[in-house]
């Protein structure tokens, strides 16, 4: 009885240990090649931070209500006119705030909790490119 043992044949193995090599060279060619770009945003100015007992808010200053379902534009609280973004660009235009003093440039913005941040951001967006000054308010 003479059985003839199979030969084991070899595993053949792939030598994987290049692989980290390689990897390495294209995350270092990747970071040298790749421009990095500034983020862009929209500039605003704001006025100077001033206590609650120096400041005065002229009954004159023209105030934006934003609301989850609409805009509110008006000089005083009662008479607030509905509007929408296109009809308060106008009207901020109108205002001619370029070349007016600072105190002469604020706006009063108002924003329920339920805004978005994206409607926000439109709104004071519009108070900036018709030369406007963003007054925050913080609640007490």
């Amino acid at each position: 009885m003479n059985r003839r043992r199979k030969r084991e044949k070899p595993d053949a193995e792939i030598d994987v240990g290049a692989f980290a090599d390689i990897a390495f060279l294209l995350i270092i060619f990747f970071i040298l090649t790749t421009s990095i770009m500034r983020s862009t945003g929209q500039e605003v100015s704001l006025p100077q931070a001033q206590t609650p007992e120096d400041r005065q808010v002229d009954e004159k200053t023209p105030s934006v209500n934003i609301l989850a379902d609409r805009i509110l534009f008006g000089e005083d609280e009662e008479n607030m006119d509905r509007v929408s973004l296109e009809e308060l660009r106008s009207k901020l235009f109108q205002l001619n705030m370029h070349d007016a003093e600072d105190q002469d440039r604020m706006i009063i913005v108002e924003v329920a909790e339920e805004v978005t941040y994206e409607m926000y951001f439109r709104v004071v967006t519009l108070i900036s490119d018709a030369g406007g000054i963003v007054a925050l308010v913080e609640a007490q």
